[in-house]
């Protein structure tokens, strides 16, 4: 028989305290007795500091309270003394009601891979950190959970196996203290969840690019029904070679008309200036009648027409693909392609986007696409929570979503996460490196979204089908 959840402190001690009855929950568990989350509203980095490189703990604490903040995520990498700032800093939080979380960077954003920095003092001893997080947790209980960057890149560490003795660690020590990785949205994936649901207590994941995107993420983390979405991948860390792809076709009948037009809308996630490799591509018949590489751009919806008159005249009918190819091998490059809203003049298709299962699938490699899958049957075994963390720095913003990068704009990214939020399809809300500066333009608009959505309770823990 399930219980009632009570919330006794924060949204990280009711994690580590309810995932195990959580994981076991089916799809007949009710739902009545859910109690609304307490808001989770978070910033995370760009501390202020002192002009001797300390961090200004006092200006840091009047500040997230002006921003509205319930939590603070704790950055250990910029100064070798981060670890002894947040001893001081802590109980000025608590005495101002704010949680904290400890965020650790990982192996592949310390020496010798990246830069000259660690996480100090335990650099990549990770189980240390957790017990050394666990042991101040029990001194200042607003310390409440930690985070380590860019998990999933490190994933050859940090494997199930590793986490769970990791995890023992800490809770030997302290039980409700939490464990999230920081994730992106496009890693998020069923493989992922049913190898680590059971040694995270939740995960943060950046960043958000429409409510499509958070929708299947609030989906697999929930084992609810999901749709394969109409979209093309190649995963990071995995070689490939020259001629490597993944095709979804269809046959489409030719209409009498003048003009055979295609249009459909699409985006791929890589901006950077890396080119020659990942081709996107249309094709009729076999031929190529559009193409682009993914080097460049912005990550925004485009419109795409493509005139095919003279591919499909004198035939009755024709095959129409889109094609994820590599023209020369990588080492190391992840992208995805998304495709929307096809429609077609003077063909008669069989299928638009909209059902991917009704498309052939072809491949050769490691990509991989949501074309040709039916919609995975959920069985709500579990509900793993997680926080949309959304781009606050303009630079980081502009990596993401591209120009201008105003702070209107990067407002309208923050309501996203929040209107998400507040129905019940995350757990919360953390804003990356926003500007706490005095003269901030970013700043002031945050703060009255913060306000605006504090009082609004998303829904219970598994949120609504």
């Amino acid at each position: 028989m399930r219980r009632p959840l009570v919330w006794s402190y924060g949204l990280a001690l009711f994690w580590a305290a309810s995932l195990p009855v959580m994981a076991q929950l089916g799809s007949s568990a009710p739902q009545a007795n859910r109690t609304p989350l307490p808001p989770h509203l978070a910033d995370y980095d760009s501390e202020l500091r002192r002009p001797d490189g300390r961090v200004d703990t006092d200006a840091m604490v009047r500040r997230l309270k002006e921003l509205g903040v319930t939590t603070y995520y704790w950055l250990v990498w910029h100064a070798a003394t981060d670890w002894d700032d947040l001893k001081l800093f802590l109980p000025k939080a608590q005495a101002a009601g704010i949680e904290v979380w400890v965020y650790l960077v990982p192996p592949s954003e310390s020496p010798p891979q990246y830069g000259g920095q660690y996480s100090e003092p335990y650099r990549l001893d990770y189980p240390r950190w957790a017990e050394e997080i666990a042991r101040l947790s029990l001194e200042h209980t607003n310390l409440t959970a930690w985070v380590i960057d860019d998990f999933y890149a490190n994933h050859p560490l940090f494997t199930p196996v590793y986490l769970r003795e990791m995890q023992a660690r800490a809770k030997r020590l302290n039980p409700r203290l939490a464990f999230l990785p920081l994730m992106y949205f496009e890693e998020i994936r069923p493989k992922f969840v049913e190898d680590y649901r059971e040694v995270i207590d939740g995960v943060v994941v950046a960043y958000l690019q429409d409510r499509e995107e958070i929708e299947r993420t609030w989906s697999i983390l929930n084992d609810a029904d999901v749709a394969a979405p109409g979209e093309f991948s190649y995963p990071w860390n995995t070689p490939s070679r020259e001629g490597d792809f993944v095709l979804a076709s269809q046959s489409a009948q030719v209409l009498p008309a003048e003009r055979c037009r295609l249009h459909f809308r699409e985006r791929d996630d890589f901006t950077g200036p890396t080119a020659g490799y990942h081709f996107k591509q249309l094709l009729v018949d076999g031929a190529v009648v559009w193409e682009e590489d993914v080097a460049g751009g912005t990550p925004t919806w485009r419109p795409k027409t493509v005139d095919v008159t003279e591919q499909v005249r004198d035939r009755a009918n024709v095959t129409v693909g889109f094609r994820f190819i590599d023209k020369r091998g990588v080492s190391n490059f992840g992208v995805r392609w998304r495709l929307s809203n096809l429609r077609a003049e003077g063909l008669q298709l069989a299928a638009d986007f909209g059902e991917p299962q009704r498309w052939k699938a072809s491949r050769r490699g490691a990509f991989e696409t949501g074309f040709d899958a039916a919609v995975k049957a959920g069985q709500r075994r579990f509900h793993v929570p997680f926080l949309s963390m959304t781009a606050g720095d303009a630079s980081e913003f502009r990596q993401r979503h591209g120009d201008p990068a105003t702070p209107e704009r990067i407002a309208e990214q923050l309501r996203l996460s929040l209107q998400a939020w507040r129905d019940g399809k995350c757990d919360g809300v953390v804003t990356y490196c926003l500007d706490k500066q005095p003269t901030s333009q970013t700043f002031p608009l945050a703060q009255k979204l913060f306000r605006e959505f504090k009082s609004a309770r998303p829904e219970a823990a598994s949120g609504k089908p």
